[in-house]
């Protein structure tokens, strides 16, 4: 009946809101990290769809996967980014199911060609700051803020909650407070759950859009097994439940 509805019972053509895939290893395998990140989207819907919906859910759409092949990344990136900008313009909010962290930069641009001349504050819970230059072979999971802070310098406006320390070289925090990149520590969040509130407020505050990207190696290594770089420490899953829920109200009161 009504009260029993699972997430797969909510996938319905044409919502307001939708899922697409970006299934893809290529990223991965140029960091140097551990491959199967291709498989994200398809393992990420078999673990929602029979989860116990909530009362206020909303149906949304599946847009399928965008799928790269070898290491056909930036054409990959390229037909995410084109999905993205022509699937927003019918939507209210869509979310991109990885996928190494390569799927930040295909996304954003896929925004930014939806919003040409909105200003978009990004927000990365992650454990790294993936600010690394791209390499001869191109872009990576570990790149994808440079790529985009190519895309307009000016207006390149990231807040990255949850790095640390032990995780991003002397150079990549220097690289971060060069160009003003907003930083909360795992240590603080560990502290203090609600650390990250005032940052996130102010990004949302001074921005049109807001991205929000979650890397879930941000998890403990407990919780988050799989992904390359476990974290010893990391942030609780709870703690970024609760930065989530916060930076989509936020976004919808000061709309």
């Amino acid at each position: 009946g009504p009260d029993a509805i699972r997430l797969h019972q909510l996938v319905k053509p044409d919502s307001k809101r939708a899922v697409i895939g970006f299934a893809c290893d290529a990223g991965v395998k140029r960091n140097k990290g551990r491959v199967g990140a291709k498989d994200g989207p398809a393992a990420l819907r078999q673990a929602l769809a029979n989860l116990s919906a909530p009362a206020d859910a909303r149906p949304f759409s599946d847009l399928g996967d965008v799928v790269v092949t070898g290491d056909a990344l930036e054409a990959g990136q390229e037909t995410l980014a084109t999905a993205i900008g022509e699937a927003l313009s019918g939507l209210e909010r869509l979310v991109v199911l990885g996928g190494g962290h390569e799927t930040a930069f295909g996304s954003f641009q896929g925004l930014r060609q939806a919003h040409p001349k909105a200003r978009i504050g990004i927000l990365n819970l992650d454990a790294h700051l993936d600010l690394r230059l791209p390499g001869e072979a191109g872009g990576s999971s570990g790149t994808p803020f440079e790529q985009i802070r190519q895309l307009d310098p000016g207006g390149f406006d990231y807040l990255c909650v949850g790095y640390a320390e032990e995780s991003n070289t002397q150079a990549l925090l220097k690289r971060a407070q060069d160009w003003g990149v907003g930083l909360v520590r795992d240590h603080e969040l560990i502290a203090d759950p609600l650390a990250a509130h005032p940052a996130i407020t102010d990004l949302i505050a001074r921005n049109d859009c807001l991205y929000l990207t979650i890397d879930i190696d941000v998890l403990s290594h407990f919780q988050a097994p799989g992904v390359s770089a476990p974290a010893a420490r990391g942030i609780p899953l709870s703690t970024i439940e609760q930065i989530v829920s916060f930076a989509i109200k936020t976004a919808a009161s000061l709309q």
